[in-house]
């Protein structure tokens, strides 16, 4: 794709004809607010507020439902049946038993008898069927739902928006990732980069016509998703054939996957640069900036899976730091320029850095090493103490980011005594981490002091602040299963520091996180966590769920008389593969069930397939 169109990756090129104009950006740019010391920004138009809670930023992100038109969502909430569904699926009511889900998909049966006078209402209702089907981990219905929605709305009198088509074709991409369908997958990111090119070939020539709709104009990041969708799935294809043939393939394959990641990665930091000179254009510099970061969080997974040179996991923790890095800029340049930065884009940058933090203790403790489910009674190669320090660190560091995703900053906690300003290490050493105060916990107070300095000055009026969207009780529910990782490596680190007992407590804790969502298919788990099920809407929390099992069989392995509670634990993990949303996913829809089972990285949990629609609210 690099040489079939040169122009595209061109640095100059990129930002001329994919940076939109504020007369292009998203109607949710509205939201957020530009300050400057010498003009004011002001937008001409309010965009309408959307009636419904903004759904959890994540991996696994699907938010069909974001589709609807705001119009639309209000009149499907007029009928009992829609409104229902619509409580589930922003979290408002959880999924608890499978009647609840059976339930749901009656009342949109129901619904659709109901509105078969008003077509337009009833074809949004299989939008909502796409959500509810995702978030059971049932992708394969989902797709089913998908194409008859575009069915539906073809043979409508006002057919599918370029646009639009483009953000079902993404989500028609991922949902084939979750189902295991990588090859067709892949097509389908194929096809929108080939479409996209073609695109970009005819603005450069400029054939596009003057009269095309606003929206039509690409974007960076609708060209580096495409980009980052086939160099992720070949990536995953790679994973699975890599374990399936004994690992034989060519350098040249891997190259192709790395190219397509780091030119994705280059498109967002150029663009970005771009982007923040211009004030009109940094509230796009700041999504541009969470594109990146979650770019190098790939960028260094496949770097890290394509080799068992420690070289490359040098690379690769160097590549996470960058994406660290970056989301520190971001707040930099934000509080620079004034710009308020809305919670929902806030909270989904602190969860790219846990999980870059993650990432970087998982690589540092060697889990790349363990590669089996099987495998009982060894051990990890022990690491030093300054490495197992450093990973310990890391792996504290996106505990504490979790802790505020769940329960809010620790500054506002406990009368603000809790101010998180000490930590102990493995070891039991307490330590002071300046670093973490003002970029996690103050940037937001900061920069709202210093807009009210600027209205206070006559540069701003009270009635351009933010106004701040209801986030789902989802988000929550999200990040305090994602914690499960984080608490797992803590675990492990005090285990490797031969602190068996704190070690255990920690691993049932992240048991106990694992299985907390309160959507997916829910699995009763054989691994000694009192019973609980397991529900997973997506690979990413699957596989989450998995590892924790894995790394606490590995502590019981080695612990006098635990040897029954280690093989538990790896027939929960076992369970967890063998069913629900991790069935198809970590074997491939290409191999059949009597073939061996692959060896799947648990790297793969904070891949993120980038859509546009993640950056649209």
């Amino acid at each position: 794709y690099h040489s079939s169109c040169p122009n595209y990756f061109d640095a100059a090129s990129v930002t001329t004809f994919a940076l939109p104009s504020t007369t292009t950006l998203p109607n949710h740019s509205t939201r957020r607010l530009f300050w400057s010391s010498t003009d004011v920004e002001k937008a001409t138009e309010e965009a309408p507020s959307h009636p419904l809670p903004v759904p959890p930023l994540t991996p696994s992100n699907l938010s069909a439902t974001s589709l609807i038109a705001p119009s639309t969502v209000e009149s499907l909430k007029s009928l009992p049946e829609c409104q229902s569904v619509l409580d589930l699926l922003n979290g408002s009511s959880t999924f608890g038993e499978p009647a609840r889900v059976k339930e749901a998909h009656s009342n949109l049966q129901r619904a659709r008898d109901i509105l078969q006078s008003l077509p337009e209402l009833q074809v949004a209702t299989h939008l909502l069927e796409v959500d509810l089907l995702s978030f059971c981990g049932k992708f394969d219905l989902a797709l089913e739902a998908l194409a008859r929605y575009k069915h539906l709305k073809n043979n409508l009198s006002t057919e599918i928006n370029t646009k639009e088509n483009t953000q079902l074709q993404f989500m028609r991409a991922k949902l084939l990732v979750h189902s295991g369908q990588f090859a067709h997958a892949l097509s389908e990111y194929e096809d929108l980069l080939e479409d996209m090119e073609r695109e970009v070939e005819r603005q450069m020539e400029g054939q596009q016509e003057e009269n095309s709709e606003e929206g039509d104009q690409l974007s960076v990041i609708h060209g580096a998703a495409a980009m980052t969708g086939v160099g992720v799935t070949k990536l995953l294809i790679h994973a699975r054939e890599a374990s399936h043939d004994g690992g034989h393939e060519s350098n040249a394959a891997k190259s192709e996957i790395i190219e397509s990641i780091e030119t994705a990665t280059d498109m967002l930091l150029e663009s970005r640069k771009e982007a923040v000179l211009s004030p009109k254009h940094a509230q796009l510099a700041v999504d541009l900036g969470l594109a990146a970061s979650i770019s190098l969080t790939n960028l260094g997974i496949a770097h890290c899976l394509l080799s068992t040179d420690d070289n490359n996991n040098k690379r690769s923790i160097e590549y996470w730091k960058s994406g660290l890095e970056t989301l520190d800029t971001i707040l930099h340049d934000a509080m620079h320029s004034y710009t308020i930065i809305p919670n929902y884009t806030f909270q989904s940058m602190e969860s790219v850095r846990a999980r870059l933090y993650c990432n970087i203790s998982w690589a540092l403790l060697g889990f790349d090493a363990l590669h089996s489910l099987e495998r009982k009674g060894g051990t990890l190669e022990k690491v030093s103490d300054e490495t197992l320090k450093e990973a310990s660190e890391a792996a504290k560091k996106a505990l504490d980011i979790g802790d505020e995703l769940i329960n809010g900053p620790k500054m506002l906690r406990d009368d603000g005594i809790n101010d998180g300003s000490t930590n102990d290490d493995a070891e039991g050493n307490d330590k002071t981490t300046d670093e973490q105060a003002p970029t996690r916990q103050e940037w937001e107070k900061i920069l709202k002091e210093k807009a009210q300095e600027q209205r206070d000055n006559g540069l701003d009026s009270t009635n351009d602040a933010p106004k701040e969207l209801t986030l789902s009780p989802l988000w929550a529910a999200y990040h305090r299963a994602e914690s499960a990782r984080a608490l797992g490596l803590v675990a492990h680190c005090y285990a490797s520091a031969e602190a068996a007992v704190t070690a255990e407590g920690l691993f049932q804790s992240a048991l106990d996180a694992s299985s907390s969502y309160p959507l997916g298919q829910s699995l009763n788990s054989r691994d000694g966590s009192g019973g609980k099920g397991v529900s997973s809407s997506s690979p990413n929390l699957g596989l989450i769920a998995r590892d924790v099992r894995l790394w606490y069989a590995m502590l019981c392995d080695n612990w006098e008389k635990r040897e029954g509670d280690a093989d538990r634990l790896r027939l929960g993990a076992l369970k967890i593969e063998e069913e629900g949303v991790l069935k198809g996913f970590v074997r491939g829809a290409s191999w059949g069930e009597g073939d061996k089972r692959m060896s799947v990285s648990g790297l793969e949990s904070s891949l993120w397939l980038l859509s546009p629609l993640d950056f649209e609210r």
